[in-house]
């Protein structure tokens, strides 16, 4: 058996002394077949290297999400559904047969929506789309994976079909990535003590720190986090460092001089947010800096939910290298 490796891999540990755990294991298993591991390079062995490696993809080439493509010609695709197209064959027989709540505008058949928070017309979408859209609004990258409120709130003041909350609630239940990755929140026991309310946008966040991450292709290996108590509007940013100066740039220039000075400022009791420099700062615009009691993060419990529903979405779509979650990062 040849290696184009080198001894570094299979021939090193073919000839390995004492080997233990998981490289005992593996010797013990290659002793099964009665072979002779020798070292060849990999100029002499391009048959055997080009099928270890993987194929190139052409780039060029773009995912098309089939149900979101076809949604300009939905009134077509309306009428390859049986139930909706004798809907759509009535409206066009008679006028009176024409439901208010269920228009037929320039060919393609609507749902009138009363929630005025949404559209006043949505759109019937045929059983063959739906899944697609459901996928579409669940498991791509700007969906982020969220859960069942928040994915159906989504849809129905997009789309309408019958039966949306059902289909919604069956597809997050079996999502097999939300079942490997997520757990199951736990509320803490005892009564919860809520903070006052916030008056203004920005006059109380919160921030914390992320990490430490796998350094990606970056140089980056933190996630700097603020939420804002009123709105939960989310600040993140990745950062090489977690020392005083990369914190106090964010603060400058992420919150202070695009939403103005902060009154309250809430922090665990980490050393950079002890910094002189992160001091300093916090007089010079008269910020209250308030550090949460010490191993009890549910004090600034806004923005480690936040940080778990971050994290979260980054497992959804980092690479196996966990090396481009910065750039995945929203």
């Amino acid at each position: 058996l040849h290696d184009h490796h080198g001894p570094s891999l299979t021939c090193w540990l073919a000839n390995l002394k004492d080997p233990s755990g998981r490289l005992a294991r593996w010797a013990l298993r290659l002793q099964e077949y009665d072979i002779t591991i020798s070292y060849k390079s990999g100029k002499k062995h391009q048959d055997a290297d080009s099928l270890s490696r993987n194929p190139i993809e052409d780039g060029t080439i773009s995912e098309e999400i089939g149900a979101l493509s076809t949604i300009l010609n939905l009134g077509q695709e309306q009428r390859k559904d049986s139930e909706i197209s004798n809907t759509i064959q009535s409206c066009q027989e008679s006028k009176k047969s024409n439901r208010s709540d269920l228009p037929l505008i320039d060919g393609t058949l609507y749902k009138r929506n009363f929630d005025p928070s949404a559209k006043r017309w949505l759109p019937v979408i045929p059983k063959h789309l739906r899944l697609d859209i459901v996928r579409h609004f669940h498991d791509a990258p700007t969906a982020g994976h969220l859960g069942f409120i928040k994915t159906y709130d989504r849809l129905r003041k997009r789309f309408y079909w019958p039966g949306l909350y059902r289909s919604v609630r069956n597809y997050v239940m079996h999502c097999k990535e939300c079942q490997r990755r997520k757990p199951i929140p736990q509320k803490p026991p005892g009564h919860l003590m809520p903070m006052p309310a916030v008056e203004a946008p920005f006059h109380r966040v919160g921030v914390d720190l992320l990490g430490r991450f796998p350094k990606s292709l970056g140089g980056n290996k933190w996630i700097i986090v603020c939420t804002d108590y009123l709105t939960r509007y989310a600040i993140t940013k990745s950062l090489p460092s977690a020392d005083a100066p990369e914190v106090s740039k964010f603060m400058v220039e992420e919150i202070i001089l695009k939403h103005g000075a902060p009154r309250t400022i809430i922090t665990d009791r980490g050393q950079v947010f002890q910094s002189k420099l992160i001091f300093e700062i916090n007089r010079l615009c008269n910020v209250d800096h308030r550090m949460t009691t010490a191993y009890h993060p549910q004090t600034n419990g806004l923005t480690e939910r936040f940080n778990k529903t971050l994290a979260d979405m980054l497992s959804m779509y980092v690479d196996v290298e966990q090396r481009n979650w910065d750039q995945i990062l929203p």
